[in-house]
């Protein structure tokens, strides 16, 4: 540049960076050729006409580019370079003196525009997810916080969603990783569709999104938003000339309302998201200050739980079984209590669904057989008595892959006598996978233990279940035994169940058995085996122990 900032040489290779002839340069202005929002800049380091050690050095400006003769695979209409200057001086004696007159600037340009698309692509993946192009957590982070800080400005209220497909592994499992990502892009392109300009849907990882609603939005519009989201889905998904439907479940939290902390607001849309789920997903809900309680519940029960196992508070109590023609114990069900410290005694209606969530019901299942082993099969009335004893089992231990290798060396090292060991389930464990639970029940029923069929009926009840499993047990619950006196359906309902189970050639047991009336209906039908309070409420092992030490010796009246 000569000294008044005009070109005077330009090499060629800086022609082709800019696709401009020398003849377009020459004599120009180099503020002609500056990006309107660099030109202050570059005018205060050329105005500086620095030189040696103090010259301008890696500064960065953009350059206006000819679009029509330039072939850049990027920005064609700007390019980023990194600038070192410096100032050219001519040097005279003027009256015994130096003197340096500035005739000019000379500069070098190096081409930065690959490293800005570096940068620039780096950037992108710092704050989007790739699959889907929608933001990320990080980016979700930062608009949240900005958001909030307005709404606090303005004393208004934003919204959160927290989005998570239902059934989304099933579809993964079934059809490949490949399949669900493409899944997921679909979706996300529809759920893109139902939102507004300055809303922000981002994904989160796997199967879970989120979405900021910044601008001012009731309860009532954001009921509408998640609504729109769910009927977006509703249709279905072609992916691999195959239908896919997918739903999605919505937990939603309200700033300030429910909080003024962001992690807490995501949180607690998490929080209803779940109690969606639990309530048969595909819709939505609100927080509320009763799912932080349910929340902290939960923990406490799993907490307290593990604390039971280490401090002793578990303990088992039997309900006897009698056969009503003889007035004989023939069975016991063995069923867990909880001494909680606290409470007081806890039935497993209390604690039973945190300790399947848990996991813990493995650990608990594995004490109540050891227990039982204890109190029952180390006692030698018992042993000749031939009493069978009943052991609950949840979905949980069902579901394990080594269940039945692992129950059967389990009742082998606690002692347990596999011919009078059953063990009870309910319909819906074997809902998922009919073809597994045969297997795993056919290897117990192979050993000896027998398998029984609790609360028949209120599941989802199926005949060629009850054809394809080794069953040996119905047990017909204590909701359908009270209505045999207070209604003709209920009474036929029991009479259909035990008529069935004799066809089948499958024993028969009515729980919840309370009044004299009940016993003669039940016993009429040919339901001999009967458990409930007429008999004997659920008694601790030595209370037990006794009724069987006097039975064995013939003075036990259960009547």
């Amino acid at each position: 540049l000569n000294s008044t900032g005009h070109f005077s040489f330009v090499n060629s290779s800086f022609t082709k960076l800019l696709g401009f002839n020398k003849t377009d340069l020459i004599g120009k202005h180099y503020s002609e050729f500056i990006v309107a929002e660099d030109r202050l800049k570059a005018e205060y380091l050329f105005n500086e006409r620095r030189t040696e050690n103090r010259s301008n050095r890696t500064i960065e400006l953009r350059l206006k580019c000819n679009a029509e003769n330039i072939d850049k695979p990027f920005d064609a209409t700007s390019c980023p370079i990194e600038l070192n200057s410096m100032g050219i001086y001519a040097k005279d004696s003027h009256n015994g003196q130096l003197v340096q007159t500035f005739q000019g600037t000379y500069g070098v340009a190096r081409d930065i525009s690959r490293r800005k698309k570096a940068e620039k692509l780096i950037t992108y993946q710092a704050y989007h997810d790739l699959l889907t192009k929608l933001p990320n957590r990080a980016m979700l982070m930062d608009r949240l916080d900005l958001a909030i800080n307005q709404a606090k400005r303005t004393k208004e209220e934003l919204i959160i969603m927290f989005l998570d497909l239902d059934r989304f592994k099933l579809i993964n499992d079934s059809f490949g990783h490949v399949v669900g990502d493409q899944l997921l892009i679909e979706v996300s392109d529809r759920l893109k569709q139902e939102i507004r300009t300055g809303d922000t849907l981002a994904r989160l990882g796997g199967d879970e999104f989120m979405l900021l609603l910044p601008q001012p939005t009731s309860n009532h519009q954001a009921e509408k938003v998640a609504q729109k989201l769910i009927n977006s889905l509703q249709k279905p998904f072609y992916l691999k000339n195959k239908e896919v439907y997918i739903n999605v479940s919505i937990g939603i939290a309200v700033y300030p309302r429910d909080t003024t902390d962001i992690n807490n607001l995501i949180r607690h849309a998490d929080m209803a998201m779940y109690e969606v789920k639990g309530k048969g997903k595909n819709g939505y809900a609100f927080y509320n200050e009763e799912l932080e309680q349910a929340a902290e519940e939960k923990i406490s029960i799993e907490s307290g739980l593990r604390r039971a196992l280490k401090n002793d508070e578990l303990e088992i109590y039997y309900q006897p079984q009698i056969n009503y023609q003889s007035k004989k114990i023939v069975g016991v069900e063995a069923l867990l209590r909880w001494n909680h410290p606290e409470m007081g005694r806890l039935s497993p209606n209390y604690f039973l669904n945190q300790a399947e969530e848990s996991r813990i019901i493995e650990q608990l299942s594995e004490w109540m057989l050891n227990r039982v082993a204890i109190d029952l099969f180390s006692d030698k009335v018992f042993l000749e008595s031939q009493i069978k004893v009943s052991v609950n089992l949840s979905a949980t231990d069902i579901g394990l892959k080594e269940f039945p290798e692992n129950l059967v060396s389990l009742i082998d090292d606690f002692g347990i006598e596999a011919d009078r060991l059953e063990i009870e389930i309910t319909e819906n464990m074997f809902m998922s996978d009919i073809n597994a639970c045969i297997h795993k029940l056919q290897v117990l029923s192979n050993k000896g233990i027998s398998i029984a069929i609790d609360d028949f009926g209120t599941g989802f009840s199926s005949l060629n279940y009850l054809r394809e499993l080794p069953v040996n047990t119905v047990k017909i619950d204590y909701s359908f035994t009270s209505e045999i006196e207070e209604s003709k359906k209920g009474a036929a309902l029991v009479a259909a169940i035990v008529g069935m189970a004799q066809g089948l050639g499958i024993n028969i047991i009515a729980e919840g058995v309370e009044s004299q009336y009940q016993a003669d209906y039940l016993e009429k039908l040919g339901c001999h085996t009967m458990q409930g309070y007429l008999f004997s409420r659920p008694i601790n092992i030595n209370s037990f122990l006794k009724k069987v030490t006097l039975q064995q010796n013939n003075f036990l009246q259960v009547l």
